[in-house]
């Protein structure tokens, strides 16, 4: 090609900014552009880059989620806009496509039984050093602790300032993360540049977040985990539910489901409603069939206290014809038997034949829906990830190349989508930054040609004039 210079500017060094500059580079080499002829810079505020994937899976690292791509997009993103947003992305660079290219560094994978992958050493910072491995052989210029205050758009490029220095690039890609969890550097200054450059923003809201309490669980209960239960988060007029585990904090409530539910409760709470949450510790049985299940433990088991039926009783189970959970079942825990009690207003001491009518519409009620509390906050520093960034209106899917600017890419959590819990999040931010940068990249090159082939054609016709 020529001999003229482009740079394609990134902003953040997490995972979709590192996946950006490695599919750039790649791009550029296999177009036969040599390195020097196109910069690829990455801007990162943080000293080291990379620090959410450092903690991500408890400091593990969930690198994705082992599902075909339609699957995986059915799985991990619930909302149906967003699944159809990122559809193309992942489809061009899928979790096979992924663990390919890490495993041509040496990464060895497992899969577990849920379908998460993690790395076989179970180090976050092994697949740390082999990005920052890929990013050095791409010959990307990595800048650290320069954060961008300012992004100034041009007809011709961008100009990035960050603190006393400046950057100039032919085009740019924001990957600059969402707002949550603060610590690790993501404080949504992606949200600030874009709206400078005329993007719209939804409102951020926490998502895979713990759930904190007006008031705190009783102290009996906390550090106990309800299994496969079915978690309500009710207002007035609306719910949502998530059925998986659920963990009793000393705050309020963690867990699988509490995760995936928090983007609902974060979303109740911003439109000032009050939060109860609630569990259904029998999914899938209604109060009729509860009911009837109780009458016939009574029948058998008259002379039992409730408390030792609860005790005994399985906990979320598939089918109610088992009349006391075998040793190896899951059963509902004893701390939680007498919460039952408490709630359904029932002395410790009442047998099961000793079950008023009343007694027994009140147990099944508190069994199929146990109050855990109200929600206090869903706490955007302890958040997974974060909900809202900027619109995807305005982001084409299939190049993550922004509708206002066509100089301008947008990436990973930046943009207006949340995930659930199990790899699936990573996935979309490695996705969607190996699309723009491989989009970015191409679109810097067909320009400059085409820009270079045109002088050429003008600089001829100006010599056959003369």
């Amino acid at each position: 090609m020529s001999h003229t210079t482009s740079t394609l500017l990134i902003a953040g060094a997490g995972a979709s900014g590192m996946l950006a500059a490695i599919a750039a580079r790649r791009v550029a080499r296999e177009h036969g552009v040599a390195d020097e002829r196109l910069r690829i810079v990455l801007l990162e505020r943080n000293p080291k880059p990379g620090n959410k994937i450092a903690i991500s899976g408890g400091g593990h690292c969930n690198l994705t989620h082992d599902a075909d791509v339609k699957s995986l997009l059915e799985k991990g993103f619930l909302n149906k806009g967003e699944r159809r947003f990122l559809r193309h992305a992942i489809h061009m660079f899928s979790n096979a496509d992924l663990l390919k290219l890490f495993g041509r560094y040496g990464l060895k994978t497992e899969v577990r039984e849920d379908g998460r992958v993690f790395p076989v050493s179970g180090r976050a910072g092994e697949v740390l050093d082999l990005l920052r491995r890929m990013v050095e052989e791409s010959a990307v210029t990595l800048v650290t602790g320069a954060r961008v205050e300012r992004l100034e758009c041009g007809a011709a490029g961008f100009v990035a300032r960050a603190g006393e220095r400046r950057f100039e690039a032919d085009a740019a890609i924001l990957a600059t993360g969402g707002a949550s969890w603060g610590s690790a550097g993501t404080t949504g200054d992606g949200n600030r540049l874009a709206v400078a450059v005329g993007h719209t923003i939804t409102p951020v809201l926490p998502a895979l977040a713990p759930n904190y309490f007006t008031v705190p669980p009783r102290p009996e209960l906390v550090g106990i985990t309800l299994r496969n239960i079915l978690l309500v988060a009710s207002v007035d007029g609306a719910s949502d539910s998530r059925r998986g585990d659920v963990l009793i904090s000393h705050r309020g409530i963690s867990g699988p489901a509490c995760l995936s539910l928090s983007r609902s409760a974060a979303g109740f709470l911003a439109s000032g409603k009050k939060v109860t949450i609630f569990v259904d510790l029998f999914p899938g049985h209604d109060e009729g069939k509860l009911s009837a299940f109780i009458l016939d433990q009574a029948a058998r088991h008259g002379s039992r206290q409730v408390r030792t039926f609860l005790q005994r009783c399985p906990l979320a189970p598939e089918r109610l014809d088992a009349p006391v959970a075998s040793s190896n079942a899951e059963t509902i825990p004893n701390a939680f038997a007498d919460e039952i009690m408490r709630q359904a207003g029932i002395d410790r001491e009442v047998t099961m034949s000793g079950l008023t009518k009343a007694q027994r519409q009140c147990l099944v009620s508190t069994l199929k829906r146990l109050a855990l509390g109200a929600v206090h906050k869903v706490p955007l520093d302890r958040a997974e990830v974060s909900a809202g960034g900027v619109s995807l209106r305005e982001i084409d899917p299939k190049t993550m190349q922004s509708k206002i600017h066509p100089r301008l890419y947008c990436c990973g959590e930046l943009l207006d989508y949340a995930g659930e819990v199990g790899g699936f999040n990573l996935q979309a931010a490695f996705s969607t930054g190996w699309v723009a940068g491989s989009h970015a990249a191409r679109m810097i090159i067909e320009t400059v040609h085409f820009s270079l082939r045109r002088n050429r054609q003008d600089h001829q016709l100006c010599g056959r004039t003369a």
